[in-house]
Formats: C-alpha cells, structure tokens, sequence
C-alpha cells in the first residue's frame, strides 16, 4: 500500500530555503533504499542540507558561496577544523561541536525536528522491528547490539572521518542537491580539487523517487530479515543493467497458475471486508493426492496470510484441517494455494464449529503466527511440538548456525544437558542406551543443540542436505527415518 508523502514537490522548486523536518518519508528518499539499514546515513544527508540551504534562523546554517570545497564546509561546519580535516574519526573535543550530538538530538530536536513518538510510530508502520531493536537503532545506529560487550555509548551522528563526509557530498550530488566541477589547487601544478556548486532549484524528486521508495518497500514486509535491505539495495537497475538476480524454487504446476492468482486476487477481497468472513475450501491435500483431477474435501477455516516457504505459496488459516484417522480437528494448518480447487465466502452466523468462532478467529493474526513459528522450526503448525536433539560439527557449526538468525532456535546445549535430554525422554530403555553409547563415542568438540522442533517434509530435507555434518538424536522417530533414507540411499550407490 502506497503511503502519501505529506510535502508538496513544488516547494522544490520555488523556494532555496531548507525547511523540511527529518520524517520518515523524506528520510527514505536520502536513503536511496533501506532506511532500516541506511538511517545515520540519511540523517546525516538532512544536516548536511540544512547546513547549506537551511534559513537564516537555523542555527546549523553555514556562511558559504555559490562554490565551495569540504574544507571550506568543515572549517565552518565544525568548532576544531583541525579534529575533522584528516581521514580519522575526531575524539569528543568540544561539547558545543556538530559532531557531539547523537542522532536523536538531531532527530528530535525542538526547532525542526519530528515528534518523538510519531517518527517512531511511523518508522514501525514501515519496519516490523521490535522496540529495542528501533532503540538500538536510533541510538547506537544498528539493530542488534553485542550482549557480551560494555554498555554501549552513544555516539555523535558526525564523528566522522573525511572520506565518510566526501562519499555523503557525492550522494548529494547523485540526487540533484549539488553539483560539481574540478578547479586546480594551484595554478602552476597539475593538482585537482573537487569544488561543490549550490543548485539554483532543488530537485523534483518527490514524484519520481518516492513512490519507487515505497514500493520497494514492499521487501521489508514481505521479509523478516536483514535480506530485505539487499533486495532493497539491488532490486534497481545500475547504469541500465540489472546486476542482481533472484532463483528460487517454485514447483507449481503450470495448470494451476490461473486458479491461483484467481485465489489471490479473492483473497485480497475478503481481508478488505470488516469483518472478515470464515470460508469453505474445497482442498486436495498431499497425503491424499492422487492426480490433478481429485475432486477433494471441504474445509471450513479462517484466512490469516499467505506464505511463500519452500518452493510454493500457501494460505496459512486457523479451521478444520485434513481428516487424520479420527476427525476433522481446529487447528492452524498451511494450504497450499495450488491445490486449492474453490473458495466460498460464508457468513458467521451459518457457521456453527466446537472451538471455531468470530471472537477465538480474529484473535488469530498474522503478527500470532509469526510468533508461532518463531518459537518452533517446522512450517506445519498442525503437527505437535516436539524436541529435537542433534549433534553439529564444530567447523560446521562455526559457518551456518553460529551467527545467523537459526542460532535462536538451535540452543547450544553441553554434553551434560545432552546426556540428560536423553535420559528423560520417554523412550525405551535399550534406545537409551543404544544414544548413550553413541554420544559417549563422538568427538569431545562437536555442538550439541536443542531445538522446539515439529516435524514436516521441509525440515526433514533441510536435515538430509546438511549430511554427515549433522547428527540426529531425539526424536526417535526421526532418527530412524534418517537411518532408513541413508541406508536405502546407500544401497543404490554401495556398488
């Protein structure tokens, strides 16, 4: 959804005075991209801007001709030109400098500064971070700060180096703001000095670069990480050639591609609605699937969101699910969108389930299920949750868990804690023994994690790639089914 920026593009260009407040909006467009990952950056531009074409009131203007250089801009900019002349970051030197205030005091600041609370609620609007990652953020200028180190401090916006404020002019001169031109240091050498030249009008890039803003925006809801700021960096074209290309798995069957975006497309219909409608599914599921021509089962559920996760886009919903032995049970359950054969809207009060009503469905949000699967590796929320015990190779451990975002769920556990998952599991007493043996005789350096875990086809492949890197212990179950996959693998290849 297109968001409005509250600023009018013919203020561009009547008027060379500077006004505009540091809002989200306007920080998005200095930001070329990500302002999750490019916010001291772009606030960093606004100074800037104010500093040369802000009004005579603000306090930050600087007194400089039509043409100028860093230095000139520094030697004014600054109170000790010497600390910022050089390419090194300058020590806290003067409390009255630029450099000693952080970014929220130029954020926030009464003159033209934005509101506090409102810049903050607007930011989260666009980037589903959480409050302390937003703290962290507007504070130390990243959202995750090391646990194991000192209280950070907080740090001046502009305790930067030369080369740091040269790269922010040249975006400034990408964007339209600047201009420049190569003049000779002296006249008798052969020496060149950048030159800055003020434009006569400012850019018009309201019109043009806010809404490819806000529509690449799309990324950072679309993905909860940090890949969103990549695609975000390089989903635009450099110098006309496209340098950045996505693959991904995607496995539905050609015949289906009509009905499916004919399902999207209702969909987005029925989650405009106030409220929103429970409906009847008519669903092919894997366990029963036969051909392409299975008439299917009805199924009465409530939409939440659609997912894309491993190859194919699936409707995630809180309702019956696919018949297991006994019975239809309520439940979130994902849907994969392909095998989807109709979809009717029905009306609450026709709908008569035990544990299935308009009040316990719009509890069911996309923000619960997020939580949900946060908590838990495995996409089909339906399956119980269980405990999943592996053993890592330390080297491998090193490269693909430690660091990354899997190193929430993947708890690092001793060889002790290992040792006593085992023993209270409730299994038989020779599979005890037979892990016990098995942990005894494995490498003193290998990674023991525990993992809330529920099995699905998706995880139980991502087990498989990672090979003889990765051991399975608990559950059971699972351990054998890897045992037999490896085994019957084995057996095509022994020869």
């Amino acid at each position: 959804m297109k968001q409005t920026i509250k600023m009018n593009q013919n203020n561009f260009r009547a008027s060379n005075t500077f006004e505009f407040s540091p809002d989200v909006e306007f920080l998005q467009i200095l930001a070329q991209g990500s302002l999750k990952q490019n916010l001291p950056k772009a606030v960093r531009l606004w100074v800037i801007l104010r500093s040369l074409y802000g009004s005579e009131a603000d306090p930050v203007k600087v007194e400089l001709g039509n043409k100028f250089t860093y230095n000139d801009w520094c030697s004014r900019f600054f109170t000790g030109f010497n600390y910022h002349k050089n390419d090194i970051i300058p020590h806290n030197h003067d409390s009255n400098c630029s450099c000693h205030k952080t970014m929220t005091d130029w954020l926030f600041e009464p003159s033209i500064g934005s509101n506090d609370n409102e810049w903050k609620k607007s930011f989260l609007q666009l980037y589903p971070v959480t409050t302390q990652q937003l703290h962290n953020l507007l504070n130390c200028g990243t959202l995750s700060v090391n646990k194991e180190s000192e209280k950070p401090q907080k740090k001046g916006l502009l305790a930067k180096t030369r080369r740091n404020f040269q790269y922010d002019f040249q975006t400034l001169v990408s964007l339209g703001w600047l201009q420049t031109e190569k003049v000779k240091s002296e006249p008798t050498h052969n020496k060149f000095k950048t030159q800055y030249i003020k434009v006569d009008s400012f850019p018009a890039i309201l019109m043009s670069v806010s809404e490819e803003v806000v529509e690449n925006q799309g990324f950072e809801n679309l993905i909860q990480n940090d890949l969103a700021d990549f695609f975000n960096e390089f989903s635009q074209k450099i110098n006309h050639e496209q340098r950045f290309f996505l693959e991904l798995e995607y496995i539905v069957h050609q015949q289906f591609y009509k009905n499916l975006n004919i399902w999207i497309q209702k969909l987005k219909n029925i989650w405009q609605s106030e409220p929103i409608p429970p409906i009847k599914i008519t669903y092919v599921s894997a366990s029963n699937f036969q051909n392409y021509q299975d008439e299917g089962e009805d199924y009465i559920i409530y939409p939440v969101c659609i997912y894309y996760s491993q190859r194919a886009p699936y409707l995630f919903a809180y309702g019956q699910t696919p018949k297991n032995s006994s019975s239809m049970k309520i439940n979130w359950y994902g849907y994969r969108l392909d095998r989807i054969k109709n979809i009717e809207e029905l009306e609450w009060s026709l709908v008569n389930l035990p544990n299935f009503s308009q009040k316990i469905c719009e509890s069911k949000t996309p923000q619960t299920l997020e939580k949900i699967r946060s908590e838990t590796w495995g996409f089909n929320l339906a399956r119980p949750q269980e405990i999943l015990l592996i053993r890592f190779d330390r080297y491998y451990h090193n490269l693909y868990i430690q660091g990354t975002e899997r190193e929430k769920l993947f708890q690092q556990i001793s060889y002790k804690q290992a040792q006593s998952l085992i023993n209270n599991s409730e299994i038989k007493l020779e599979q005890k023994q037979q892990l016990l043996g098995s942990l005894k005789s494995r490498s003193s350096s290998d990674i023991y994690c525990r993992v809330n875990y529920r099995q699905d086809y998706n995880t139980i492949m991502r087990l498989r790639s990672w090979g003889a890197k990765v051991e399975v212990f608990l559950p059971w179950d699972l351990r054998e089914t890897m045992a037999k996959d490896i085994q019957q693998s084995w057996k095509f290849y022994c020869d």
